[in-house]
């Protein structure tokens, strides 16, 4: 059996001891590098079983996966299946496995670190006064805002309770109304339109699909008061940033920071380097030595359970009844 990691880089996989326990099964390759091309990537998967899919700027699509006749599981390091066509892999039995819990707990975390960011220019303070200068800002007080998330998944879940924590009011909405969830939460469920409206703060935790791309584009950044801030650890491509740095440039909300983007890493020319306004990360919220170590050991452990008959994690579960045995 052939098991391969196409897309480990920066490593994260490779230096670790739980990759050994794969050798159990088989051959296992570990590419430290991007692909340079597609044709680069399919020499790295040809003759693979198992796939461990660690960047989300490796894309398998249905094109890719038709090349794959021996592929039988991928298993992701991390929530996002944005970069896998689902209904193609179904189609050819390729069972698709995630770690939803891995990083959750960072990721909300993060979210938080951002805002905190955001409303008291922390950073911002400790440059000045590094350099000389006595300058303070007068920030945002959380206590008593309203907190709207938008997707109250595994992390939308975390913030929201951290959110009620600050003695903020927390609102919700999710692409699949779930009342019971949010009463548990203590959260109040509205329709998206009244959520941007009446958010002090909008924090995005949905995965990317042809619902959400573009859900915060004009039109809902229009919908949001002038002293709003956006809050994105999700996926960049829920956020039109072009709209988003117009925005931000003429004062239509107060502030964004965001971890994730449409191109990773943001090219040197994106209009959103050019806002003040702006905090930028580089996609770092699940980086803690906690999270780490659940995203390299789970996918691991879903590829050996599944060899074992015992499939973990599994997104598309129609797969299951035609993988090839």
């Amino acid at each position: 059996m052939r098991i391969v990691i196409p897309d480990d880089f920066p490593p994260v996989f490779a230096p670790s001891p739980h990759l050994r326990r794969l050798e159990t099964l088989g051959e296992v390759i570990c590419y430290t590098t991007r692909a340079a091309s597609p044709a680069e990537l399919l020499d790295r998967l040809a003759g693979a079983a198992a796939v461990i899919n660690v960047r989300a700027f490796t894309r398998f699509d249905a094109e890719l996966l038709a090349r794959l006749p021996d592929l039988r599981l991928i298993s992701i390091s991390g929530t996002g299946t944005d970069n896998v066509d689902l209904a193609a892999a179904t189609a050819r039995g390729v069972v698709v496995c995630n770690t939803p819990d891995a990083n959750s707990d960072s990721v909300a975390e993060y979210t938080w670190a951002l805002l905190l960011r955001l409303c008291r220019r922390v950073a911002e303070m400790e440059q000045r006064l590094r350099a000389g200068e006595w300058w303070h800002h007068y920030g945002v007080e959380l206590a008593g805002k309203t907190l709207g998330v938008v997707g109250l998944g595994r992390i939308g879940q975390r913030v929201a309770r951290i959110g009620r924590g600050f003695g903020m009011r927390v609102i919700a909405w999710s692409l699949t109304s779930d009342e019971a969830r949010a009463r548990q939460l203590g959260v109040e469920s509205l329709p998206l339109d009244r959520l941007l409206a009446e958010a002090d703060v909008l924090s995005l935790h949905l995965r990317a699909s042809e619902r959400t791309v573009g859900l915060i584009g004009r039109e809902a950044l229009a919908r949001m008061k002038p002293t709003a801030l956006l809050v994105n650890t999700a996926r960049g491509a829920l956020v039109d940033e072009l709209a988003l740095a117009e925005a931000l440039a003429a004062g239509r909300i107060a502030g964004a920071a965001l971890d994730v983007y449409t191109t990773e890493p943001l090219p040197a020319e994106h209009p959103l380097r050019q806002v003040p306004n702006c905090i930028l990360s580089p996609h770092a919220g699940w980086m803690t030595d906690e999270a780490r170590e659940r995203m390299i050991a789970q996918p691991i452990d879903h590829v050996l359970a599944f060899f074992r008959g015992e499939p973990r994690g599994v997104v598309n579960p129609d797969a299951l009844a035609r993988n090839r045995s």
